[in-house]
């Protein structure tokens, strides 16, 4: 008799066990893969919008101080890369699909002219990039968290990105990476260098934190 109750209880274990893990599966294969279409037809709601583990990740419009650095960097950049026509420079509307389906869309980005080539992508396409840029540039804010900003950057590198900016405008610094591993941090008085990307790109911290442009 004890060894039917034994039985029938290990038999139920087993069917508990069955259960939960159809659950788990049911949940793992449930998640939303957005499209391109979904994508591009959210409303205009006052947010930036991205894809992160098949959930719709909206973050608020940025403050003036985010702003203003970003124009003077994207400037720079979009002014250097007219004058060596080394690629595209992107702003932050622009949307990249990353290896994992995760659709990301840095501050600033940079795709080189031979990659563009290589990949036949014409500059009147309508898509979302099929990858991450060459440089990914972000701006911090005070609520981005450092696994929160690592989790991009594994995102970015996993999918084509060879070095990353990421500006605290607190410390008027910046981390340049290479990998989640090879990072060093550019202090107040330092420059932004182009290197292998935009070879001969050079810009100053100290202009980038700069006040106004007229003082």
């Amino acid at each position: 008799m004890k060894k039917c109750v034994l039985l029938k209880v290990r038999l139920d274990t087993r069917r508990v066990r069955r259960h939960l893990y159809g659950m788990i599966a049911a949940t793992e294969t449930s998640q939303k893969v957005w499209t391109e279409e979904e994508l591009q037809s959210l409303p205009d709601d006052g947010f930036n919008h991205e894809v992160v583990d098949g959930e719709l990740v909206l973050s608020p419009k940025d403050n003036f101080i985010h702003g203003r650095i970003c124009t003077r960097l994207l400037t720079a950049l979009e002014n250097f890369n007219r004058e060596h026509c080394l690629g595209v420079i992107l702003d932050s509307s622009t949307g990249f699909w990353m290896r994992n389906r995760n659709c990301r869309a840095p501050d600033i980005s940079f795709v080189p002219r031979t990659r563009l080539e290589a990949l036949k992508f014409k500059p009147s396409s309508r898509q979302f990039f099929p990858g991450a840029p060459d440089l990914a540039v972000e701006i911090l804010s005070l609520n981005n968290t450092r696994s929160e900003m690592d989790k991009r950057l594994r995102d970015f590198f996993s999918s084509g990105t060879q070095i990353a900016w990421l500006i605290n405008p607190d410390t008027e610094s910046v981390e340049v990476c290479r990998s989640l591993t090879q990072r060093r941090l550019i202090g107040p008085g330092g420059e932004l260098d182009g290197e292998n990307l935009l070879p001969g790109f050079r810009y100053r911290l100290n202009d980038l934190f700069k006040d106004w442009d007229w003082e």
